[in-house]
């Protein structure tokens, strides 16, 4: 069972009647475990991609031919990998890519923020050195 509630003064009240339905099924005293997770926010997801664009069109050309970038959806590959959400095995002697997913459903908003503010880190390190954060979060903001 899954609803969706909002944390109130008294605690986490269902948002919808089809959630209120479902919560009226428990038991008042049983036991249940919750998993609480902050759905994303679309907004957020957009920023990234503006983050990832903006880094792709301002990578220096020396970068592009090192790490084999030529697309944005490179750049993602390449950050996932820097983060370890990636990464090339070896199974039976043979390289294998095993791609981690920042998909709505495998993030939700609090893992997926970690994840912005992690690439925006490698992105100055390694992608723009010499970046101010401040410059880079603000043309972010612009972009999109």
């Amino acid at each position: 069972m899954k609803i969706y509630c909002q944390v109130t003064e008294n605690g986490l009240v269902p948002m919808y009647d089809s959630d209120y339905d479902e919560k009226k099924r428990l038991k008042v005293g049983s036991k249940v475990l919750c998993e609480i997770k902050k759905p994303r926010n679309y907004e957020f997801h957009k920023k990234f991609f503006a983050l990832i664009r903006l880094t792709f069109d301002n990578l220096p050309y020396r970068l592009q031919d090192e790490l084999n970038i030529y697309s944005e959806d490179d750049l993602l590959q390449s950050l996932k990998i820097d983060l370890g959400l990636s990464a090339v095995v070896t199974i039976s002697g043979r390289d294998v890519y095993r791609e981690g997913s920042i998909s709505f459903a495998a993030m939700d908003e609090t893992e997926f923020d970690g994840f912005y503010h992690r690439c925006v880190d490698i992105i100055l390190r390694r992608y723009l050195h010499g970046t101010d954060k401040k410059a880079l979060l603000e043309e972010v903001d612009r972009f999109r």
